[in-house]
């Protein structure tokens, strides 16, 4: 069946706009009918504002949740609300999260599969059969989500500590600080033998490092970093479950540099979510917005009318659902006679990425696998001066391809991001034109 969806009207799309404090003027002048710039994408979400609209809240900012009461529950709002920039502008060179997502009423859809695969391993961890373990996954894919899921499940059976790393580790003395972190150990070992022999002294942990690609900063140093991380864990493996979380393109390239994949023998690998998933969050996501699709009120047309959704908004986002939100999103419209509908989906115009540079495609690549980068940090990997790495970054930045996060105190430390909206428009044209590889 063919369901038509109403149109937008302009005056609720203007409303929208004040409604959510996004500027009228915020399109492009030369977009192009039925498409959204990637500029336009990466300014709906995240946005600087505290003032959302309770659609806007539940759509792209609220996690999954099993009930469907209003969004009144301000525990829920306040970890979901503050959770989106933690990593983009945390200042510390680590961050432990005590209270993981998942642990406030939320629902976690499929990966079935892989969750099985990382409880076995830490059922042979406990029958002192330890491996180390990695979940990989695109950007936007979940990884960090998935995680959360184990951290949730078996703190009350053994201590767990979920960390992320921030700031690579570029000496030998940093990466042991960085894992006796992991065990609040104050006292630094002085040598890597001392540091083992320590951690092994601790009781039994589960430690979840998520953002593995945050450890491999291309810089000098950082291999005698990384080779100490690996060792101490390798070595402590019996003694605590580790699992890591990284970046598919990031393990690929720890592999073809390090050989890491000779060390961590149980690797769980993520993708967007399939269609039948990605139902399942659309579903979740729009149960508490009143959105309407057929004027008739069937409910086998109203069915019929989201699967077609579904269909076109997977298609269009290849399963990530941030990107398929934030489209969602936009094409919300409303009339005062009628709940909430929605327009003609509209497509990602890649018009910018097509008219990069080879130059402007490297520095994305070295953004995305990295996660952001400072401005000395790609000056650094460039081998170019400051000046011209803040030029860089800024073009791209005003292009909507990079989202900055300004330092008051030094412009070097200006640290841009890839916008977690387009990392999988980015990465598919990065591979495409060979800056990225499997």
């Amino acid at each position: 069946m063919d369901v038509q969806l109403p149109r937008v009207s302009k005056a609720w799309q203007s409303i929208k706009n004040l409604i959510s404090g996004q500027s009228t003027s915020s399109h492009d002048g030369d977009s192009i009918e039925g498409k959204l710039s990637l500029k336009e994408i990466s300014q709906l979400y995240p946005r600087d504002t505290t003032i959302l609209s309770e659609v806007e809240k539940c759509l792209l900012y609220h996690p999954i949740r099993t009930d469907l009461q209003p969004l009144a529950n301000k525990l829920a709002e306040s970890v979901a609300l503050d959770s989106q920039d933690v990593q983009l502008i945390q200042q510390s060179n680590q961050q432990q999260i005590e209270t993981p997502l998942q642990a406030v009423n939320s629902q976690f859809i499929g990966r079935d599969v892989q969750q099985k695969k990382v409880s076995d391993a830490i059922s042979r961890w406990q029958n002192n059969k330890g491996e180390l373990t990695a979940v990989i996954g695109p950007f936007g894919s979940g990884v960090s989500s998935f995680l959360n899921q184990f951290h949730h499940q078996y703190h009350q059976q053994v201590p767990v500590t979920y960390v992320s790393f921030y700031h690579a580790a570029l000496t030998t003395k940093e990466a042991i600080a960085n894992l006796c972190y992991c065990f609040n150990i104050t006292d630094e070992p002085k040598s890597i033998t001392e540091a083992i022999a320590l951690i092994n002294q601790q009781d039994s942990h589960i430690i979840i490092i998520d953002d593995l690609h945050k450890l491999m900063l291309r810089m000098m140093g950082n291999y005698q970093a990384l080779v100490t991380f690996a060792t101490v864990i390798m070595e402590t493996r019996q003694q605590h479950c580790w699992i890591l979380g990284c970046e598919t393109y990031v393990w690929h390239r720890l592999s073809s540099q390090y050989s890491i994949t000779n060390f961590v023998k149980i690797i769980v690998r993520l993708e967007y979510f399939s269609l039948l998933e990605f139902r399942d969050v659309i579903q979740a996501k729009t149960a508490n917005i009143s959105l309407t699709l057929t004027s008739d009120g069937n409910e086998e047309t109203e069915k019929a009318a989201f699967e077609q959704l579904t269909k076109q908004l997977h298609q269009v986002s290849g399963g990530h659902s941030k990107l398929a939100c934030v489209l969602l999103f936009n094409a919300l419209t409303e009339d005062p006679n009628h709940p909430l509908s929605i327009k003609p989906i509209c497509t990602p115009d890649l018009a910018t990425l097509k008219q990069c540079t080879d130059e402007d495609l490297f520095s994305l690549a070295e953004i995305y696998v990295h996660g952001g980068l400072r401005i000395f940090q790609h000056a650094e990997i460039f081998a170019t001066s400051i000046e011209q790495s803040s030029l860089k970054l800024e073009y791209l930045s005003r292009q909507g391809l990079l989202k900055p996060h300004y330092s008051k105190l030094d412009f070097a430390q200006h640290y841009y991001v890839i916008p977690p909206t387009l990392t999988r428009l980015i990465a598919s044209h990065l591979v495409n034109h060979n800056k990225l590889y499997l």
